[in-house]
């Protein structure tokens, strides 16, 4: 049978960006365009796998496991092992029920041009059949994402491993929260001083703690009271939750704030609790 490359390359590196996405969304990481491209197109070139000789399926498996860890990594970024190993784990599974779909659904319609080999699935779609799909599925996804949109009456915890202190408070959730962090584009959640208070503590001020930890720098922030500069750094561990609900974890820079009398003890993004 025939394989055309630009078919091949073109179809599984939409999958998997869509995969990648809602792994994304799912996990509560954040997406930026250029990684989850590094990441399709990781997994385009682990396609190329069909043109090998067949393997075995150990070796497949264990060859797809990989490829999810470094597509994983490529979308998302390095932050803990931990994390590392969760997104993997939840973006594998999300391609194995892909793709059993995908096989189910072709192998009963039996179309001229199906053929998978070493795990990796080939249908001969023309471009504009790939264009049009890419299409409708993208007009699905933004339709899903805005009817799902809305939040959640409720109360909100934030849980926080931050300097070895294992650190819980409400949150409010804040539509007009829209700090993001410029080295990592990571969103941007607001503490107060009281509400880290435990950890704060150990440190002559709240900029020296920040410094302590991973990813420390100051934001330029616009407030009430005029601009300021809040120190921020990266968490060991940030989830959130609503009240007798599991977590979910976050991926986010913690800011310090020193301004009196705010609204909630955490202000987060709300962008950050669709997946709640």
């Amino acid at each position: 049978m025939t394989v055309y490359l630009d078919v091949l390359l073109l179809s599984n590196f939409w999958a998997d960006y869509a995969l990648l996405r809602a792994c994304g969304k799912l996990s509560g990481a954040p997406l930026r365009g250029l990684r989850l491209t590094l990441g399709g197109l990781l997994g385009a070139v682990g396609a190329l796998a069909v043109l090998l000789p067949p393997l075995p399926l150990p070796v497949c498996m264990l060859g797809r496991a990989l490829l999810a860890l470094l597509m994983t990594l490529a979308a998302f970024g390095f932050h803990g092992m931990r994390r590392l190993v969760r997104q993997t784990c939840l973006f594998y599974l999300l391609s194995l029920l892909f793709a059993g779909a995908v096989y189910l659904l072709l192998s009963r319609m039996q179309p001229a041009g199906f053929y998978t080999q070493n795990t990796v699935q080939y249908a001969d779609l023309s471009l504009t059949v790939l264009l049009a799909g890419t299409a409708a599925a993208a007009a699905v996804s933004s339709f899903c994402a805005r009817r799902g949109g809305s939040l959640r009456k409720g109360t909100y915890r934030l849980h926080l491993r931050i300097g070895g202190c294992d650190l819980s408070m409400p949150a409010l959730l804040d539509t007009g929260n829209t700090l993001r962090d410029a080295y990592s584009g990571m969103p941007v959640i607001v503490c107060t001083e009281h509400a880290l208070a435990a950890w704060l503590s150990q440190f002559p001020d709240p900029a020296s703690a920040a410094a302590s930890q991973k990813g420390f720098r100051l934001l330029p922030v616009r407030t009430v009271s005029g601009e300021a500069l809040l120190p921020a750094c990266l968490p060991e561990h940030a989830a959130l939750c609503r009240e007798g609900e599991r977590e979910i974890p976050l991926g986010a820079v913690i800011a310090v704030s020193q301004e009196p009398g705010s609204r909630a003890p955490a202000i987060v993004p709300a962008a950050l609790a669709r997946n709640l």
